[in-house]
């Protein structure tokens, strides 16, 4: 009878136990639940009010652009401080200067035969001698004279070229034809570093093409027709494969050298439009870069951290389409069949309605791209920068392309009767230039703010104002 005791005691001690044991999981696993539940709530209010904070400070940096506008440089002598949606935003002068549209001008002696391709810091350009050769010149961004120039000799003529960074060097890969052959040459400013002959039907008039390099180094050439399938090719020694990438995109080398497609994978043939714009940029602000694709229809985002495409259709024609940073972030404008103008820019969660400032309805076709309240882009065949204040400033006129020659922001170029005419920088203005530094207080906690730089104009008997934005500081 003890024995028959002592069995029950132990049984019912050892089921005490792992009743105590489950306890201990349960109370566990709901403290894990209640922490994970807290720290996504705080994640998520941390957004909103990131996102309040962000919204108010764009719209105080309007409000001291129109006060700029009305009382000129020295309402930054005063109290620059707004509240809007309970969040308190102060300006503090950090500098002022001057600011100005710098233009430049490239010489050629054969336009006509040139190939004109900005690579970084440097304008290159590839034209023909008359004499079976072509001359290749490095021209500086900052002093439009030439820093290298070296003569290739050959019979056939240069039809496109593509930047690219080779073993940490500026170079470019270009396209040369004739005799029923291609020619594939990279060159950086110490003369060709590689060249082979490939199919002599690679290239044809609307081509994309970007380079990059093989993980042996290597310089690569892609080379599409603007659909999502194409060919890459080595210029070391032509040898090419096949590739791809899904439907609404295109491959292409990304900023840091990567390829965007694959040549493993077998991608079905789009059907529909083909790729009229690929740009590079951090669309969704984490600090990768991602890509962005735009055909007649639709405009198609990859992101560099996810690897997810995120695309917008809404049935419309894509008339223009770009990125302001510190306002909209990538966006794009579609004219629907019903004759209506649609909106869209990429949020969280994808792409959404909004509704624009008048700066954005001024008829900016194809891409434009911004800052603050400021857009540079092409209204009507000539290049223009304006901005949220009325101001408007024609910069080129023509048949103008964009690029980086001077290892700052976007570029713009026209080939004129002699050369090349430039306008770099475009959002850096013209006049008076202003720094401001700010700080938000919200919920009873500050931060610092983003640093603003403000161009003030005066023209015709008023000042315009436009701001853009110097870093991110959150």
């Amino acid at each position: 009878m003890k024995k028959a005791t002592n069995v029950r005691r132990k049984s019912t001690g050892a089921a005490l136990m792992i009743a105590l044991l489950a306890a201990v999981v349960v109370m566990m696993a709901a403290t894990l639940l209640i922490s994970l539940t807290r720290r996504m709530v705080d994640s998520h209010l941390d957004r909103l009010n990131n996102a309040q904070i962000s919204l108010s400070e764009s719209s105080a940096a309007d409000g001291l652009s129109l006060l700029l506008s009305q009382r000129g440089p020295g309402a930054a002598n005063g109290d620059l401080h707004f509240d809007l949606a309970g969040v308190s935003t102060e300006f503090s002068l950090v500098e002022t200067g001057t600011a100005g549209v710098r233009n430049g001008f490239f010489p050629l002696d054969n336009v006509f035969s040139a190939v004109v391709v900005p690579a970084g810091s440097h304008l290159v350009t590839l034209q023909g001698t008359g004499d079976s050769s072509v001359q290749v010149t490095f021209f500086s961004g900052d002093t439009f004279n030439p820093t290298t120039q070296f003569t290739i000799e050959t019979d056939m003529r240069p039809v496109a070229g593509t930047p690219f960074v080779f073993h940490g060097e500026e170079a470019v890969i270009a396209v040369f034809e004739g005799a029923g052959i291609t020619y594939l040459a990279c060159f950086t400013s110490d003369g060709i570093q590689a060249g082979t002959v490939v199919d002599s039907d690679i290239y044809r008039s609307g081509s994309m093409i970007s380079a990059g390099e093989a993980p042996d180094g290597s310089p690569l050439l892609i080379v599409t027709g603007g659909s999502n399938l194409g060919a890459v090719f080595n210029c070391e020694t032509g040898e090419f494969s096949h590739v791809g990438s899904p439907g609404g995109t295109c491959p292409v080398f990304l900023s840091d050298g990567t390829m965007f497609g694959s040549v493993q994978q077998s991608f079905p043939s789009f059907g529909g439009a083909h790729i009229e714009d690929v740009f590079g940029g951090d669309f969704n602000n984490d600090g990768i870069a991602d890509m962005a694709f735009a055909t007649r229809f639709s405009l198609s985002v990859y992101s560099g951290a996810t690897h997810e495409i995120i695309k917008a259709g809404p049935g419309g024609s894509l008339v223009s389409w770009g990125s302001v940073e510190g306002r909209t972030g990538l966006c794009g404008m579609w004219k629907m069949p019903s004759g209506d103008i649609r909106w869209l820019r990429l949020a969280y969660d994808g792409f959404t309605d909004f509704n624009p400032d008048m700066v954005y309805e001024l008829g900016w076709q194809g891409r434009f791209t911004g800052r603050g309240n400021t857009l540079t882009g092409v209204i009507d065949g000539s290049a223009v920068i304006a901005s949220s204040t009325g101001y408007i400033l024609e910069l080129l006129t023509g048949d103008v392309f964009t690029g980086n020659a001077d290892g700052g922001e976007i570029d713009f170029f026209r080939i004129a009767d002699n050369g090349v005419e430039a306008c770099f920088n475009p959002v850096n203005g013209d006049g008076i230039q202003m720094t401001f530094s700010t700080q938000n207080s919200y919920r009873g906690k500050t931060t610092p703010g983003e640093t603003y730089i403000y161009s003030i104009y005066e023209s015709e008997g008023r000042l315009s104002v436009y701001h853009t934005l110097e870093g991110l500081g959150r």
